[in-house]
């Protein structure tokens, strides 16, 4: 630790020379302070900064003497005094979340502790005004705490040649300074406002407004350039749902679905392998990322820089009145400088990406500014201490809460009729007389049977629970079939089978043929579990040969652990062997083991669950790192093994009570946060979306390589962050939830409100809002695994939630909900349905003693059901016990 500001003690100055060396009074001959682990040392003699119960006391350096002073210290400010325990400030750092540290102290229990920093002038600076009373008289220590000026903020204004797909021509630039300045480009003079001021979170809010106010200039656009001066390559980058780590690793070039077609890129060990899109360079070379604003889930660009152990977020919106932003981020060939760029209109130069390739020409269209064209760019600006990757994605979810608007919400479809419509479509479009539901409604290879991921042995669970009788039977022929021709004979569960005949995952790529998809079977074991535990509760018989055939597939992965010390991503489902590791692709198997103790009581596999957790928090989630998920993205990061880490931490921690997988729990919805949509995006006039009025909010992003959101997570509810809401008290996780599931509906075609090419009960995996495929606000023509997912999240999870002793009630279906009265004992509260659709609405009701206790596996079962016919509104007294029936009226 080193001193990088001046300090006053009483009537002496000590004034930083270099690191680790101060002139006192002026006088060198008192040089050497250092503060290191806690040992202060000034020319030579240490002793320990000293701690005495609840109080610090910390060594105060007197005529080259150490003397403990136990004095009391106040923080003053305008609105605040705050007494702590800390006396002698010699090093004062500030960090995250109001965390403080006072020579190596951490300060952050001050009782009452609300805010004792004042910014000055630039986002970096802050003062201290601290005062000790007693007999060491008054002292008053006024500290710049600074992060350091890591970048230049430029405006700029660039020109383009359309018929050299958007080459740079020129581009003018001036730094910029509080107030007006001015530019002049070619025969256009401008005058460029730069208004920033500090919010309430210490956070700094800009806005900088170009205006022609001379001439005119064609194939331009205005925008921000933040120069960063000191940057590395070790430098973690995020673009939320677009760019994890800067991208940087390997990669190759080949069409839709890329897959390895060389066998020296196929092993265990090997980096990470992504497709070609938008990423900085893993080798020398040029190094640049281009996107549109819609490419994030909320737009931002963050960064950790691990030596400094600094972070940086920029937090802009969609665009302004010349559409969306474009964004872009650039290294020099030394790696140690780089820019940042928000543009309007957005003009990707040169190239564009457009699916697996970031070398397509862009299509972007310039614009032409004449006198009295005005544009503003909007954007929030945060520096924070960041000793790690997770502080990056802990501040991108603080901001997610505390600056995004309450999105509005649209209640169109109650989840009982989604159910209905889509059940009615697996039965009539799904259902195979051979004895299973198949994946998709097409006889193609892909859409037959796929186990796990895309719906295999994962759509039965919500049929076999909510479905009708006719459904449940199939639900169980399901598993006959599935049990006798889906297990290969090392014991894991086949990745597809077409036309009866079981295949690997790519037999069209001469490296794919006999390999499954890792996830896969991670999936169908989880999920298998959770059916075999509802079979019970509902009785149903279940099978032995149900059980044993899960037991393999089990067992096969367990086996493969310890053999290779990992999951990997495809394994060789005729041998076993592991072909391609090194991903987060099984990230549910650690869930799929705790299920398994629980049906079970083997001990063994709860031992296993925990190790193969451990494995993956070390070497993925600490380092921000979930990729492989999806079978067709290469090893791309994605949202779809995230959630599954997610599932896996709650779970470890509700089987264990272990506080330590709580806390990781809460890092991996942090980063699973990122993935989703948290805002309503503007699709263009005329585009199918804008005219169905589709809001995005709670949308999922799929992956790096498939720029679009989904409705849904693939293939799960999102049961996991409604659990880990329970145990925290964590609204974040609450309202994730509650944006993810009310936004499915709205992407059902139904008789109510057809959707283009769908048929009733289709739901399309597509929300545009970049131009990687179909076109913004497009969509794209199929049935897919969404239809699942709204299955799953209308059996999982309550339709309205009343936490009584918070008075929180939250509706994750489309209906409305209120408390009206509350008296001891007594709670009243009303649910309307407000569309023209009637309504099978459940309930989860709790108090304080039953939301911290384990919700368990499919506690739906039970929970009560009320019908609110169209426009009806119910009112509903709770009495006594929460979890006892009340009356209704």
């Amino acid at each position: 630790m080193h001193f990088t500001h001046n300090h006053v003690i009483a009537n002496t100055t000590i004034t930083p020379r270099e690191e680790g060396f101060f002139d006192i009074n002026g006088n060198s001959d008192f040089t050497n302070i250092e503060i290191t682990n806690n040992i202060i040392e000034v020319n030579g003699l240490s002793r320990p900064l000293m701690r005495n119960n609840e109080s610090r006391k910390l060594a105060k350096i007197v005529n080259n003497h150490f003397v403990n002073v136990a004095d009391t210290l106040q923080y003053e400010n305008k609105r605040t005094k705050v007494k702590a325990g800390l006396v002698e400030i010699l090093n004062f750092e500030c960090g995250y979340k109001n965390e403080y540290r006072v020579n190596g102290w951490n300060a952050v229990q001050i009782s009452g502790q609300k805010k004792i920093i004042k910014k000055l002038d630039t986002m970096n600076h802050y003062t201290f005004r601290l005062k000790i009373t007693g007999i060491l008289g008054i002292l008053v220590l006024i500290a710049p705490l600074t992060f350091g000026q890591v970048f230049n903020t430029k405006a700029v204004i660039s020109t383009y040649d359309p018929e050299l797909y958007n080459e740079k021509v020129s581009a003018s630039s001036i730094e910029m300074e509080p107030g007006s300045n001015q530019l002049i480009v070619g025969n256009s003079k401008w005058t460029i406002d730069f208004q920033k001021e500090m919010n309430k979170n210490g956070d700094s809010d800009v806005k900088v407004t170009f205006e022609c106010q001379e001439g005119n200039i064609n194939n331009a656009s205005v925008g921000v350039d933040f120069q960063i001066n000191e940057w590395s390559k070790e430098n973690y980058l995020l673009m939320p749902a677009a760019v994890y780590n800067g991208n940087r690793y390997p990669a190759i070039t080949t069409g839709y679905m890329p897959f390895w077609f060389e066998k020296d890129h196929l092993g265990i060990d090997k980096p990470i392998l992504l497709s070609n899109q938008p990423r900085l360079n893993f080798e020398d070379g040029s190094s640049k990322i281009q996107l549109r604003s819609g490419s994030m889930s909320i737009p931002s660009v963050g960064y950790q820089d691990p030596e400094n152990e600094t972070g940086f977020w920029v937090f802009f919106g969609q665009g302004n009145e010349m559409g969306d932003y474009g964004v872009s981020f650039v290294e020099n060939k030394s790696r140690n400088k780089a820019v940042l760029s928000l543009s309007s209109p957005v003009v990707r130069q040169k190239t564009q990406y457009f699916i697996s390739n970031n070398d397509s020409p862009s299509k972007d269209i310039p614009a032409n500014f004449k006198k009295g064209d005005r544009v503003t760019l909007s954007y929030t600006i945060a520096q924070f201490q960041a000793k790690r990757v997770q502080d990056l994605y802990n501040k991108w979810v603080t901001y997610r809460s505390t600056y995004r608007p309450v999105e509005e919400v649209q209640n169109s479809l109650p989840l009982s009729e989604a159910f209905r419509i889509v059940e009615d479509k697996f039965n009539r479009q799904n259902w195979n007389e051979k004895g299973y539901y198949a994946v998709g409604t097409t006889d193609s290879f892909f859409q037959d049977w796929q186990t796990g991921w895309t719906g295999g042995m994962i759509t039965t669970l919500p049929l076999l629970i909510n479905g009708s009788e006719l459904t449940k039977q199939r639900v169980i022929r399901n598993f006959d079939w599935f049990f006798k021709n889906a297990i290969a004979p090392t014991g894991y569960y086949y990745d597809v089978v077409y036309q009866g005949i079981p295949r690997g995952a790519f037999p069209n790529k001469p490296l794919g043929d006999s390999l499954l998809l890792t996830r896969k079977n991670a999936d169908a074991t989880y999920y298998i579990y959770k059916q075999l535990i509802a079979m019970k509760k509902l009785g149903i018989p279940v099978k032995k040969e149900w059980e044993d055939g899960n037991k393999r597939a089990l067992e096969a992965q367990i086996g493969t652990w310890n053999k290779y010390g990992q999951l990997g991503q495809f394994v060789n489902q005729e041998t076993g062997r592991l072909v391609i590791g090194n991903t987060t692709s099984a990230g549910l198997f650690p869930a799929s083991l705790c299920i398994a103790f629980a049906y079970t009581g083997n001990k063994e596999y709860l031992d296993y669950a925990k190790q193969i957790g451990e494995f993956f928090y070390h070497n993925f989630i600490q380092k921000g790192l979930t990729c492989g998920g999806p079978g067709d993205a290469m090893q791309s990061f994605d949202s779809e093994s995230s959630y599954a880490l997610l599932v896996s931490m709650v779970d470890l921690y509700e089987t264990t009570s272990d506080p330590v997988w709580l806390t990781r729990a809460e890092e991996m919805a942090n980063q699973f946060a990122t993935w989703v949509v948290g805002y309503n995006f503007k699709f263009p006039e005329g585009s199918l979306y804008q005219q169905l009025g589709i809001k995005t909010n709670g949308g999922v992003y799929a992956n790096t390589q498939n720029q679009h959101a989904a409705p849904g997570i693939c293939t799960h509810s999102g049961e996991a962050l409604f659990k880990l809401y329970r145990f925290t008290g964590n609204e974040i996780y609450l309202h994730l939830i509650r944006d993810i599931v009310h936004n499915i509906q709205q992407f059902l075609s139904t008789k109510y409100k057809p959707i283009a090419c769908l048929d009733e009960g289709w739901v399309s995996e597509r929300i545009n809002m970049t131009d990687w495929l179909e076109g913004i606000g497009e969509t794209m023509c199929g049935s897919t695994w969404a239809e699942t997912s709204l299955l799953l999240s209308a059996m999982e999870l309550p339709g309205v939630y009343l936490q009584a002793d918070k008075a929180i009630v939250t509706c994750f279906d489309h209906v409305e909900a209120k408390i009206i009265k509350q008296t001891s004992g007594i709670i009243e509260i009303a649910i309307t349905n407000p569309t023209p659709i009637n309504a099978m609405v459940k309930l989860m009701i709790e108090g304080k003693d039953q939301v911290v206790t384990k919700f368990g596996y499919n506690p739906n079962i039970g929970w009560e059901v009320i019908e609110l016919k169209a426009g009806e509104t119910k009112k509903l007294k709770l009495k006594g016990k929460l979890n006892k029936r009340h009356s209704s009226e």
